[in-house]
């Protein structure tokens, strides 16, 4: 491996080292077998330096390329199939969503969900919400941000927050 180190200075790392064996085999062999030695390669890899060289690459994992949004659920018995059909919609869409995979999680559990899979995103239905005022709030939990938006102006209102990365302040005004 070879690496650039800033402008002319290169610095090299041995990471692995092999070759063929045939002649020491063939030296070793015991002269009573009528048979030659088989053909013998081996390699010895230096793991600490390919860890070291590797790891300055390693970088924590970001969800920028994941799920963008958790669609949630707030009583209602889960609200599964609501869940559900809300997500296909995202994805009909090509915004990344995920829903909690269980029947009827908590509100806790939903935002533990989240946490560990990096989404920053809820959008979260509510039983009252879905038969009455047919709306959703979006919750943002790194931001701390938080609106209701009219179901049909949902998607419109995702792809304009996820264009700023959410950090627009006009786009959580009323």
């Amino acid at each position: 491996m070879r690496e650039n180190t800033g402008g002319s200075i290169s610095e090299a790392a041995l990471l692995a080292i092999g070759g063929r064996y045939d002649y020491l085999l063939h030296q070793l062999w015991e002269h009573e077998n009528k048979t030659n030695p088989p053909g013998a390669v081996g390699t010895s890899l230096a793991l600490e330096n390919i860890i070291e060289h590797s790891s300055a690459e390693i970088k924590p994992f970001r969800n920028e390329a994941g799920t963008s949004v958790l669609v949630c659920s707030r009583g209602g018995g889960g609200l599964l199939v609501e869940r559900m059909e809300l997500a296909a919609e995202l994805w009909e869409e090509n915004i990344k969503a995920e829903i909690v995979p269980v029947p009827d999680p908590s509100l806790t559990e939903q935002y533990e969900y989240a946490n560990e899979h990096d989404i920053k995103c809820l959008v979260i239905l509510t039983d009252a919400s879905v038969s009455q005022s047919d709306s959703v709030k979006v919750r943002h939990i790194e931001l701390k941000k938080e609106k209701v938006v009219d179901r049909e102006k949902l998607i419109k209102f995702l792809l304009e927050a996820m264009a700023t990365q959410f950090r627009n302040p006009s786009i959580w005004s009323n």
